[in-house]
């Protein structure tokens, strides 16, 4: 027997439309001829479904989830989380129209709202008309990717969580339920990394089309750029195709308040209705792939961009699919509990970090070292600014990679722990002919996607393995300062006729025969393989381990913040820094990367205070690190 589904999320344009007729009604009691911008829609949804729970999302049908976008009825609410790729202008539409009755009908003409919809369709024998400036709206409009370079174990998470009747909703947040509804807004705490918006432009103002029953503006200027020049405009391009486990893009309409609430960059959850129109494709003369998307960059076909209506936002600066809640519901009780029923128990802890220490190992050929800092970095997020400098946050530079090996063992590694993991090769011959930067396409209107544009938490493994002699383009010359600026300033370049930077914090490490062609990397390391530890490397994790190691990972990157130090661990740091500088002759700036490490290496051992001991364990590892560079001429200024 087919489940019940309140009409919230089987029919919410009718709910909406219900809620409009009520307010209108009392408008008209009290006397106002005023259109009402919201009705309270919002609120009556997150009443309905109760989702001042955050659990309860997870009941609301997930497009990243779904095999078949075909499986999902029209016109019904979902979810999707993405990437903001791109930011479109403010779009005026006509948000109502007026219903007028047939000539032999009694009935009063009545306004109809088109929020929340691409079109509307009059009842029959009734026809539609334009109200003109009265009826006019405003709305904002994103273009919604697919989260990339997300792995596949963070992909199956994600839909383990939407599944009706999942155990995983109550074990991921230790069982706490209830928030408050303001926790559905957009968070703009001090912590996170706040995106800036692209430049300014005026809204468009044209007059609605005669062609009713369309209830959206289409600007008569708009522009005729091929969207088969963008594809689906996905920043990594490996990841734009059909086939399993595909993704849709969207085109998100934003309303209210929520119309100027999302940044370039920023990775999102939308609740909102979905619209998918047959009527509204392309079915010129032109190929399958270009019908699909339609002619139009702006505007492609919604059988392959569906268009989202979003009644809800929710921000997440460093998305993990094992806490999937926004910031501020994760209070630190919350996390606590969470700690508490998956890592409490003292050996619980220490297995997932050795599960971790060890995945890495093998990625690594068994250099121990080397593994301890690249778990240091998987957690590395930053807390707070000093100036234009990100504490907390660092890059890290493997040095010295061995010949004969490849970085695929890494990557694979690395992608068993991160929920995404970008591996980029650095050649001449890419710089000088891939798409780098984002760079906005005057022509068609669009931000052509670059394959830095990542969300934020993502892991970007640079493989300068195949860098050889040869000469840079002035384009590739550009883009090879654009990826030293992403590593070193956490700032992505953006081409709009001039360079744009957008802040944008990722984890990257750089892999090297020698050292990385990124200057001022914060932490060098030479690798130095263990055939001996990797042949007696023990078995690869099982499901429960990773599992552990993942939501270690997680857990720790959630609430960033500053460790805790006492007067007297403050000053053995001080005085171990002085005869640092003294022996390996190490730059100034390294005093502000031993913090990030301490923290790191704190939050993996369960602390929030650097304690004598653990400031101990960071300092062999920073001596073991310095000495390896000393012995290989490194150091030297």
């Amino acid at each position: 027997m087919a489940s019940f589904l309140p009409a919230e999320l089987a029919r919410p344009l009718s709910v909406v439309d219900a809620l409009f007729e009520q307010t209108a009604w009392r408008l008209q009691a009290a006397g106002s001829k005023k259109l009402p911008a919201s009705w309270g829609e919002r609120d009556h949804f997150v009443q309905a479904l109760g989702l001042q729970d955050e659990e309860a999302f997870a009941k609301i049908p997930c497009l990243n989830d779904v095999k078949l976008l075909e499986s999902i009825p029209p016109f019904s609410l979902v979810r999707y989380r993405g990437l903001v790729q791109d930011v479109f202008e403010p779009e005026t539409y006509a948000a109502f129209v007026e219903e007028l009755p047939a000539a032999a009908d009694a009935a009063a003409p009545r306004v109809v709202p088109t929020k929340y919809r691409e079109r509307v369709q009059p009842a029959p024998g009734r026809t539609l008309q334009d109200l003109k400036h009265d009826g006019l709206g405003m709305r904002g409009v994103c273009y919604l990717v697919p989260v990339p370079a997300e792995t596949t174990w963070a992909r199956t998470s994600a839909a383990e969580w939407s599944r009706p009747g999942s155990e995983a909703v109550a074990a991921r947040a230790g069982g706490c339920a209830g928030t408050s509804a303001a926790t559905l807004k957009r968070s703009r705490d001090e912590d996170d990394v706040v995106m800036a918006p692209e430049a300014p432009s005026r809204p468009r103002t044209d007059p609605v089309p005669q062609c009713l029953p369309c209830g959206v503006a289409v600007p008569a200027g708009a522009a005729a750029g091929s969207s088969d020049e963008f594809g689906l405009n996905f920043p990594l391009p490996r990841e734009e195709g059909r086939g399993l486990g595909f993704q849709p893009p969207c085109i998100v309409k934003l309303y209210d308040d929520l119309a100027e609430a999302v940044k370039v960059c920023q990775c999102i959850e939308v609740v909102g209705v979905l619209c998918v129109d047959p009527e509204l494709a392309s079915m010129g003369s032109q190929s399958e792939y270009d019908s699909w998307l339609g002619g139009n960059a702006r505007n492609p076909s919604t059988s392959m961009v569906p268009r989202l209506h979003a009644l809800l936002v929710r921000s997440f600066p460093f998305q993990h699919p094992l806490l999937p809640f926004s910031p501020d519901w994760l209070s630190e009780a919350r996390l606590a509990a969470a700690y508490q029923l998956r890592l409490g128990a003292p050996e619980m802890l220490a297995g997932a970090r050795a599960t971790a220490i060890a995945e890495l190992a093998r990625g690594l050929g068994g250099d121990q070292v080397a593994a301890e800092y690249m778990l240091m970095l998987l957690v590395s997020r930053s807390f707070g600014k000093v100036g234009e400098t990100l504490l907390g946050n660092w890059s890290l530079n493997l040095a010295r990679w061995p010949e004969a090996a490849s970085t695929a063992e890494l990557v694979a590694a690395v992608r068993e722990l991160s929920p995404r993991c970008a591996h980029l090769e650095l050649s001449v011959e890419n710089l000088n002919n891939q798409r780098w930067r984002p760079r906005k396409d005057y022509d068609a209107n669009r931000l052509v996607a670059g394959q830095l544009q990542l969300a934020s938490g993502t892991v970007l493994l640079l493989d300068e393995t195949g860098m050889g002699e040869g000469q840079l383009t002035a384009d590739g010359f550009r883009n090879a300062n654009a990826v030293s600026t992403l590593v070193t300033e956490r700032s992505l370049v953006c081409d709009f006729m001039s360079e744009v930077k957008l802040p944008l914090e990722l984890l990257c490490v750089a892999v090297s025969r020698h050292k990385s062609i990124v200057k001022d990397m914060d932490v060098l390391l030479p690798v130095q393989p263990s055939p001996q530890a990797a042949a007696g490397a023990p078995p690869a994790a099982g499901p429960e381990a990773l599992g552990a190691a993942r939501f270690l990972i997680g857990l720790v990157t959630r609430r960033p913040g500053p460790v805790v130090m006492s007067p007297e661990v403050q000053e053995q740091v001080s005085n171990d820094f002085v005869k640092a500088r003294q022996q390996f002759r190490v730059p100034p700036e390294l005093c502000h990367t031993w913090m990030g490490l301490a923290r790191a290496s704190c939050l993996l051992q369960g602390e929030r205070e650097l304690t004598a001991d653990g400031w101990q364990r960071v300092l062999r590892l920073e001596r073991e690190r310095l000495t390896r560079c000393g012995q290989l001429g490194l150091l030297a200024a």
